[in-house]
């Protein structure tokens, strides 16, 4: 099984994948009940792991190890990890990875703003 935590500024979406990729449980900061600007925040992904963690005991999934894919710079990144990697949880994690596209060479960026 897999984890796929996406951390930007504005939310944190943390999904459960099989090793096909298809989606199995998810859950997000707005999920969990945090409104506007509070859904990136840390506390916001910490409440998110565990309702994940919740639903997986709920649906009865057997999981013993898994990769953790972590992509984004937002706050929530570290909450989400703590929170699945926590001594409460029983899941080995075998791998972490982290995606986040850094963009090298590109297009010429634009202008700087001067007021």
């Amino acid at each position: 099984y897999r984890i796929h935590i996406h951390a930007s500024y504005n939310n944190t979406i943390i999904s459960l994948t099989n090793s096909r990729k298809d989606v199995l449980i998810n859950s997000s900061g707005g999920l969990v009940g945090f409104k506007k600007a509070q859904r990136g925040g840390y506390e916001a992904a910490h409440q998110a792991a565990i309702d994940l963690v919740k639903k997986v005991k709920e649906k009865g999934i057997k999981i013993k190890n898994v990769e953790v894919l972590i992509k984004g710079f937002g706050p929530g990144r570290d909450a989400a990890f703590k929170a699945i990697a926590s001594s409460e949880n029983p899941w080995t994690i075998k791998r972490i990875t982290d995606s986040t596209p850094l963009p090298f060479g590109g297009c010429r960026p634009r202008k700087a703003r001067r007021l």
